[in-house]
């Protein structure tokens, strides 16, 4: 299955990182991309008011429906990275919403960030609270896509090795991050956690990040990979701009591989 995670250097106008998602993939779509990942908050980056947003433009008539319509027109499964979804709450608190679209059309699947990033971090920033804008997740999501299963993750989700370990028990062969990595951050440890996680896993990671300096201030590593079940990295987006990262994925391989180093078999402690 020919694979791809699109990079992208997001901002707080909707409509121009619509465009710049759709570029991306129109341009995977030419090379007979399958499955394609685009970054966490690739539509909205920096919007302080999040609620807002995901009121006015994240209904099935704009932005959903666009998101549909690419999935259909490029004929491949698209992974939307994150967008903001209001909640029934009151406090006005919107979930980072990881939506799956098949060949078709159709909404196969929504996963909601678990892990929120409230962390200290010596940026420009200093200092991150998702929990002040966004509700918490509180469920895995596997989904089929073409006979394959994909475990769904976002960004801060990374450092929480037992969810990837619970899409290795339910049979993912793949597992997504669609991300926002800080610089510091990424530059210490994004290549060295996806590595980890398809290592321990045994399974393809396709991990699309945000790039560059944004609106709000905060500065974003990029490298978006693409990591066989042996650590090895098949494809990346090596410069800090703005890219695509294509590989084909071989699960004969990642079969062989879980046969001759049967982990799952071995574990010990659950």
């Amino acid at each position: 299955m020919l694979c791809c995670v699109a990079q992208m250097n997001s901002g707080k106008d909707v409509d121009a990182n619509l465009q710049m998602a759709q570029q991306l993939i129109e341009s995977a779509a030419e090379k007979g991309v399958r499955l394609l990942v685009l970054p966490e908050m690739f539509a909205c980056l920096g919007v302080t008011n999040q609620h807002e947003v995901a009121e006015a433009r994240f209904v099935e008539k704009d932005v959903l429906a666009t998101l549909a319509s690419w999935s259909k027109q490029y004929q491949m499964y698209l992974v939307a990275g994150s967008i903001p979804m209001t909640t029934l709450n009151s406090d006005q608190k919107v979930h980072a919403a990881c939506l799956v679209y098949s060949p078709e059309g159709k909404r196969i699947a929504d996963y909601h960030k678990i892990h929120l990033f409230d962390v200290d971090v010596a940026d420009e920033k200093g200092s991150y609270k998702e929990s002040n804008t966004f509700k918490a997740g509180t469920k895995p999501k596997v989904v089929n896509i073409a006979d394959v299963k994909l475990g769904l993750s976002i960004c801060y989700d990374l450092r929480f090795p037992e969810l990837y370990q619970y899409y290795m028990a339910e049979g993912c062969q793949i597992m997504t991050v669609p991300s926002a990595f800080t610089y510091q951050t990424g530059e210490a440890h994004w290549e060295i956690l996806l590595r980890a996680r398809a290592i321990e896993t045994q399974s393809f990671i396709l991990a699309a990040n945000q790039v560059g300096v944004h609106e709000d201030g905060r500065r974003t590593w990029g490298q978006s990979m693409i990591v066989d079940p042996s650590g090895k990295i098949l494809a990346q987006v090596s410069k800090p701009e703005p890219g695509l990262a294509i590989a084909n994925l071989d699960f004969n391989s990642l079969l062989k591989r879980r046969e001759a180093m049967p982990l799952q078999q071995h574990k010990r402690l659950k």
